[in-house]
């Protein structure tokens, strides 16, 4: 069951919110129980199997967590290490098993068979989740925990398939301040609309791309000009394919009368590498630099520990997204690209002279293409086909004007890039009416589009929402559920 589906609008949704609703009337506890039950199915509705999976690792580090905060000091550091390892085990158990097993054939000429192993869906995401609960709770950061408030927190449907990797303190505080639990017009109303306006980013934008990406890594050697237009396709499908989940877990969540955090905020409009982390999925990006760069060292030893530190980091952030060396690499250019970063701000921070106004654009085109052929890598099969499109990138597969059959991908890819560079996001659009967003900055955007619950805004609303509707019988699943 996808957000972008019949049965999860007309069915699931409705059902779960009413449900929420009518049993908070009578037991506020009960009501959580009743998310924690929808969260397990919504889970369950994927592949059953993979729901014992879910569920084992939810009581593990639950009683893993009573052990931490209730044991003896020199204990609690043998716990969280164990804990730790036996998460990170049976991440790489489910998720790299048969990668490992590839590579060692690859490299020695071996035969070893593979696993037949199911691969659960969110893994990445839950796994993450739980250890930073578990790190935060030795440091003595977590306050005692109800069960079933861990237990939706660890499985809580708008965020458990593709993120964002929450922070306890970002939803536990929510899940059991039950004075909050109740129906508002205002969240019903902003939610539905940020809801509408990730389905279309999916349905309408991200989905229509597919025509002009997937020719151009299907290993056919792509001439120049279809793949450089291919690659800056996929730049853009990613990212309202992204985008266009989270705000639909944003929107989702708000109707319930919970708020999930900011995970994408213009990251096409980022000066330089470590400001579009700062904006390409927010969540993934903190968990990195708190439980992984800083640990390592960060930047508190000297110049060349904190390049190390930053490799690292991103290696295994590639590597985290998926069991294939594509993603290493990936991971290993934005590493390189920040050690490139810092090490040009640290030769300018010795220049007398203030820099060009010029520069004030450059750098953004330059972030951009940086990352552009970084995804590359991320979209390609294999080391082989992310090579071959730039390869046609750099005209050495020659130079065509024959594009693919289907106009509406370019046109939309037009379109996408407008609005990515141009227009406000959805954090933007929300800014003015809801205060949790109070004090953040954001983006220069071409227009200041203000929402309020109007029937100007509710038209609008409801006619994006129709041609959503017309294009759902066609919508396939979101790309980054598979990491």
């Amino acid at each position: 069951m996808v957000f972008g589906s019949f049965s999860f609008i007309f069915l699931f949704l409705p059902i779960t919110v009413a449900g929420f609703f009518i049993i908070y009337r009578n037991n506020k506890r009960l009501a959580a129980g009743w998310l924690v039950l929808a969260s397990l199915f919504f889970y369950g509705w994927w592949d059953y199997r993979y729901l014992p999976i879910l569920l084992a690792s939810i009581l593990f580090n639950y009683s893993m967590f009573g052990r931490i905060i209730s044991a003896d000091q020199p204990k609690r550091k043998r716990w969280l290490t164990l804990a730790v390892i036996i998460n990170l085990t049976a991440l790489c158990y489910f998720k790299y098993s048969n990668f490992f097993i590839l590579s060692i054939n690859d490299l020695a000429g071996g035969h070893i068979p593979l696993l037949n192993i199911i691969l659960p869906i969110g893994i990445s995401f839950f796994t993450f989740t739980q250890i930073s609960f578990l790190v935060d709770a030795y440091y003595d950061k977590v306050k005692d925990t109800d069960f079933i408030d861990y237990v939706l927190f660890a499985s809580y449907f708008p965020y458990i398939v593709s993120g964002p990797i929450l922070h306890h303190k970002e939803m536990l505080p929510q899940f059991a301040d039950t004075a909050r639990y109740g129906i508002s017009a205002n969240n019903v109303a902003a939610g539905t609309a940020i809801f509408v306006f990730g389905l279309a980013k999916k349905l309408l934008i991200a989905d229509n791309l597919a025509s002009v990406v997937d020719p151009v890594f299907a290993g056919h050697n792509p001439q120049l000009i279809q793949a450089w237009l291919g690659l800056l396709a996929y730049s853009f499908q990613l990212y309202f394919d992204f985008s266009g989940y989270s705000d639909m877990a944003i929107g989702v969540s708000r109707i319930i009368g919970f708020q999930l955090p900011i995970n994408f905020n213009s990251p096409y409009k980022a000066d330089n590498i470590s400001d579009f982390w700062q904006r390409w999925h927010i969540s993934l990006s903190r968990f990195l630099r708190n439980y992984l760069y800083i640990p390592l060292g960060g930047n508190r030893h000297g110049s060349l520990k904190r390049y190390r530190n930053l490799m690292v980091t991103m290696l295994l952030g590639g590597l985290w997204h998926g069991a294939n060396w594509t993603f290493v690499i990936w991971g290993g250019l934005h590493g390189f690209y920040l050690c490139v970063q810092h090490g040009w701000q640290f030769l300018m921070s010795k220049k007398a002279n203030p820099p060009s106004p010029v520069a004030g654009f450059a750098p953004r085109v330059l972030t951009f293409f940086a990352v552009m052929i970084a995804w590359c890598f991320f979209r390609a099969a294999n080391v082989a086909s992310a090579m071959d499109v730039l390869a046609g990138m750099a005209g050495m597969n020659g130079v065509s004007l024959v594009f693919a059959e289907n106009p509406v991908g370019y046109a939309m890819l037009a379109v996408s890039a407008f609005i990515a560079f141009y227009l406000p996001n959805t954090n933007e659009i929300f800014l003015y009416f809801d205060s949790w967003y109070a004090g953040r900055s954001f983006s220069f955007s071409l227009l200041r589009m203000r929402w309020t619950p109007s029937l100007r805004w509710g038209i609008a609303t409801g006619l994006i929402f129709a041609l959503c509707i017309l294009s759902m019988d066609r919508t396939s699943d979101f790309i980054y559920a598979q990491f």
